[in-house]
Protein backbone atom coordinates (compact mmCIF):
# COMPACT_ATOMS: atom_id res chain seq x y z
CA UNK A 1 0.00 0.00 0.00
CA UNK A 2 1.40 3.41 -0.92
CA UNK A 3 2.00 6.19 1.62
CA UNK A 4 -1.25 8.00 2.20
CA UNK A 5 -1.39 11.41 3.88
CA UNK A 6 -4.14 13.67 5.15
CA UNK A 7 -4.78 16.16 7.95
CA UNK A 8 -5.23 14.61 11.42
CA UNK A 9 -7.52 16.71 13.62
CA UNK A 10 -5.94 15.24 16.77
CA UNK A 11 -2.27 15.79 15.79
CA UNK A 12 -3.22 19.05 14.02
CA UNK A 13 -0.88 18.29 11.12
CA UNK A 14 -0.56 16.32 7.89
CA UNK A 15 0.30 12.69 8.71
CA UNK A 16 0.34 9.26 7.12
CA UNK A 17 -2.62 7.02 7.83
CA UNK A 18 -3.53 3.35 7.58
CA UNK A 19 -6.86 1.92 6.39
CA UNK A 20 -8.31 -0.83 8.60
CA UNK A 21 -11.58 -2.76 8.69
CA UNK A 22 -13.71 -2.17 11.81
CA UNK A 23 -17.12 -3.44 12.88
CA UNK A 24 -20.00 -1.13 13.71
CA UNK A 25 -23.53 -1.83 14.93
CA UNK A 26 -26.44 -0.06 13.31
CA UNK A 27 -30.21 -0.38 13.68
CA UNK A 28 -32.21 -0.36 10.44
CA UNK A 29 -35.99 -0.64 10.52
CA UNK A 30 -35.91 -1.82 14.13
CA UNK A 31 -33.39 -4.62 13.53
CA UNK A 32 -29.75 -4.52 14.71
CA UNK A 33 -27.01 -5.28 12.18
CA UNK A 34 -23.23 -5.51 12.43
CA UNK A 35 -21.37 -4.09 9.44
CA UNK A 36 -17.69 -4.17 8.55
CA UNK A 37 -16.49 -0.81 7.21
CA UNK A 38 -13.16 0.80 6.35
CA UNK A 39 -11.69 3.41 8.68
CA UNK A 40 -8.54 5.54 8.47
CA UNK A 41 -6.25 5.76 11.49
CA UNK A 42 -3.40 8.23 12.00
CA UNK A 43 0.03 6.55 12.08
CA UNK A 44 1.24 9.14 14.62
CA UNK A 45 -1.46 9.26 17.33
CA UNK A 46 -3.76 6.37 16.34
CA UNK A 47 -6.80 8.63 16.11
CA UNK A 48 -9.51 8.00 13.55
CA UNK A 49 -9.31 10.35 10.58
CA UNK A 50 -11.96 11.61 8.18
CA UNK A 51 -10.46 10.94 4.77
CA UNK A 52 -12.18 12.39 1.67
CA UNK A 53 -14.27 9.79 -0.16
CA UNK A 54 -14.21 7.27 2.68
CA UNK A 55 -17.74 8.02 3.87
CA UNK A 56 -19.16 7.40 0.39
CA UNK A 57 -17.18 4.15 0.16
CA UNK A 58 -18.53 3.02 3.55
CA UNK A 59 -22.12 3.76 2.54
CA UNK A 60 -21.63 1.42 -0.43
CA UNK A 61 -20.08 -1.24 1.83
CA UNK A 62 -23.00 -1.04 4.28
CA UNK A 63 -25.60 -1.12 1.50
CA UNK A 64 -24.03 -4.22 -0.06
CA UNK A 65 -23.80 -6.03 3.29
CA UNK A 66 -27.38 -5.05 4.17
CA UNK A 67 -28.72 -6.34 0.85
CA UNK A 68 -26.80 -9.61 1.22
CA UNK A 69 -28.13 -10.18 4.74
CA UNK A 70 -31.74 -9.63 3.64
CA UNK A 71 -31.81 -11.76 0.50
CA UNK A 72 -34.35 -14.58 0.58
CA UNK A 73 -32.68 -17.94 1.18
Amino acid sequence: MKNQKDFCTECRRETNYTLKKIKINQTIRGKEYTFEITAAFCNECGGEMGVPGLMDYNIKEIEEQYRNSNMPQ
